[in-house]
C-alpha cells in the first residue's frame, strides 16, 4: 500500500529549489512453458526516487526501501549527488496536475492461467516457448510545484516462440499485451494466430522460393508499426536530438532545425499517443505530472514536433509534450507510448493491383537499425510473391534495406486498415523495459531491390 504521506515529507524536508517524490509498488505473475511448466514466480517490488534541482544542478536519489528515514537519506543524498552533474537543469512553466489514473482489470488464479497455457501448447506438435506476465503497478507521483498524481494500471502480457524443423529450422515469435486485466486474454485470439504461424512454418519449408531481385514491396502493418517506433519514434525523441549521453538516450540524425521541414510523402502521418484505452503503452500522466496528449511526430510528410520531457522541452523552446518514463529507481527520460501510422486510403486489394512483380512482407524473422536510426534492414519470416497484381506463392526470407528518409520520400500507397502489436522497448544505461504499442498499416513502396 502506497503511503502518500512519505511524499508529501519528502517535499517538506527538501531544501531545494525543486523537489519531486515517484514512490512505486508493483505485484504480479511469471510463468514460463517450454514443453511443460518451467517456472512460475510471483513478485513484489516496491520503492521510491527523489529527484531535486538547487541551484540549476539536478541530484538523484532512490532506494527499495520505504520508510521516512530512508526518505531522509535519500533527500539528502540527492542533494549531495547534484555537484556531480556538469550541465545545468531548467524546467518549463508547464502546467501541473492533480488526479487519479485507475483502470480496471479482472484477474484469475495462477492455475487457471497455467492451464491456458498448457491448452496452447497443445494446439499443433511444433516445439513451442510460452512466456507470461501479469502485473498492478501503483505509482504516486508529487513535486513541488503542486502535482500530485496516484495511478494504478494493470497490465497482462504473452510471448510465444514456435519453431518448425524438417531439413530447415523455421521460427515465428509474437508478442501480446493490453492495460487491463485477464479478460484480455480473449482479445488476443492467439489460438488462432498458433494455429496459424504453425501452418506456415511447414509451408514455408516446403514452398518457399525466392522473390524477383527488383519490384514493389507492400509491408503489413506488423512491420510498418515497428517501423513507425524504430525509424520515428526513436530519433524524435528530443533527449538523442539534443545530443544527451549517448549510452542513455541514443543518437539521432535529426537536428533541431528540421522542425516544420518537409521529411516525407504528405500521405504520412505518424502520431503518438499515450492515452489510447486498453493499449500496452497506455498512461495518463506522465512520470513528471504532465498530462498525456495526442504528439504529431510527423503530419502530413513535415516534422511536426518532437517527443519532449521537461528539460529537454526548455533546451528547445517548448512545453513537455508529456514524454517523461521511468521505473522508479531510474531518473525519467524521453520514451515513446503507442506509436502508429495514421490510415490512408487504400484497400489492400487496390494496393497490390497493377504490382507486376514484388512481395507482400506479412512478419519478420529479424530488423536492424543502426543508432542513428538511419540505415534499416528488415528479413521476411512470412512473405509472399506478388506477380501481375495477385499472391503467386510464398517468398522465402526476401530482405529489403533503405535509409530512413528514403521510406518516408517514397511511399506509393498508405492502408486503410490500422493494426495494434505490443511490445517493449529498451532504453538508459542502466537500461530500462517500457510497455509500448507500435501500430502499423500497410505500404507499398515502388522500385526496390529485393534480396
Amino acid at each position: 500500500m502506497i503511503d502518500e504521506d512519505l511524499a508529501e515529507y519528502a517535499l517538506k524536508i527538501s531544501k531545494a529549489d525543486y523537489t519531486e517524490v515517484r514512490l512505486e509498488e508493483i505485484k504480479g505473475n511469471e510463468i514460463s512453458y517450454v514443453g511443460e511448466l518451467k517456472g512460475v514466480e510471483s513478485f513484489h517490488h516496491c520503492g521510491f526516487s527523489i529527484r531535486i534541482i538547487k541551484d540549476g544542478l539536478l541530484g538523484f536519489s532512490f532506494s527499495n526501501i520505504v520508510n521516512r528515514k530512508k526518505i531522509r537519506e535519500a533527500v539528502e543524498k540527492a542533494m549531495k549527488n547534484r555537484a556531480r552533474k556538469k550541465h545545468f537543469v531548467r524546467f518549463g512553466n508547464e502546467k501541473m496536475e492533480e488526479g487519479k489514473d485507475i483502470v480496471k482489470g479482472k484477474d484469475a488464479d495462477i492455475d487457471e492461467k497455467i492451464e491456458y497455457i498448457r491448452e496452447l501448447d497443445s494446439i499443433s506438435k511444433n516445439q513451442k516457448s510460452f512466456f507470461y506476465q501479469d502485473e498492478i503497478m501503483e505509482k504516486f507521483y508529487m513535486n513541488s510545484e503542486g502535482a500530485k498524481i496516484y495511478s494504478k494500471i494493470p497490465r497482462v502480457a504473452l510471448y510465444y516462440l514456435v519453431t518448425k524443423s524438417n531439413g530447415r529450422i523455421e521460427q515465428m515469435s509474437r508478442e501480446f499485451g493490453n492495460a487491463g486485466g485477464w479478460e484480455k486474454i480473449k482479445e488476443w485470439n492467439v489460438e488462432e494466430k498458433l494455429e496459424h504461424d504453425a501452418k506456415f512454418l511447414s509451408d514455408l519449408i516446403k514452398k518457399g522460393r525466392k522473390a524477383s531481385r527488383k519490384g514493389s514491396v507492400i509491408l503489413s502493418p506488423y512491420i510498418t508499426g515497428l517501423i513507425a517506433h524504430e525509424s520515428c519514434g526513436h530519433p524524435w525523441e528530443a533527449d538523442r536530438i539534443w545530443g544527451r549521453e549517448a549510452a542513455q538516450a541514443g543518437k539521432s540524425f535529426v537536428k533541431p532545425s528540421m522542425l516544420g521541414k518537409k521529411f516525407g510523402n504528405e500521405m504520412i502521418s505518424v502520431i503518438d499517443e499515450p492515452a489510447i484505452k486498453g493499449s500496452y503503452g497506455y498512461y495518463k500522466y506522465d512520470d513528471e505530472g504532465i498530462k498525456a496528449r495526442k504528439r504529431y511526430l510527423i503530419k502530413n510528410g513535415i516534422i511536426n514536433e518532437f517527443l519532449h520531457n521537461r528539460h529537454t522541452a526548455h533546451l528547445m523552446g517548448s512545453e513537455s509534450n508529456a514524454a517523461a518514463r521511468a521505473a522508479y529507481g531510474r531518473e525519467p527520460i524521453v520514451r515513446m507510448a503507442n506509436t502508429y501510422f495514421l490510415p490512408g486510403d487504400y484497400s489492400f486489394e487496390e494496393m497490390i493491383e497493377g504490382v507486376k512483380n514484388g512481395v507482400y512482407i506479412k512478419t519478420y524473422m529479424e530488423w536492424n537499425i543502426d543508432d542513428m536510426r538511419y540505415n534499416q534492414k528488415y528479413v521476411g519470416e512470412e512473405a509472399y510473391i506478388i506477380k501481375d497484381g495477385e499472391i503467386a506463392g510464398i517468398a522465402y526470407h526476401p530482405a529489403i534495406e533503405f535509409t530512413t528518409p528514403f521510406f518516408y520520400r517514397n511511399v506509393a500507397a498508405v492502408g486503410k486498415n490500422l493494426e495494434f502489436y505490443a511490445a517493449t522497448c529498451g532504453k538508459g544505461d542502466p537500461m530500462q523495459g517500457v510497455p509500448v504499442t507500435t501500430g502499423g498499416v500497410d505500404i507499398r513502396i515502388d522500385n526496390m531491390v529485393i534480396k
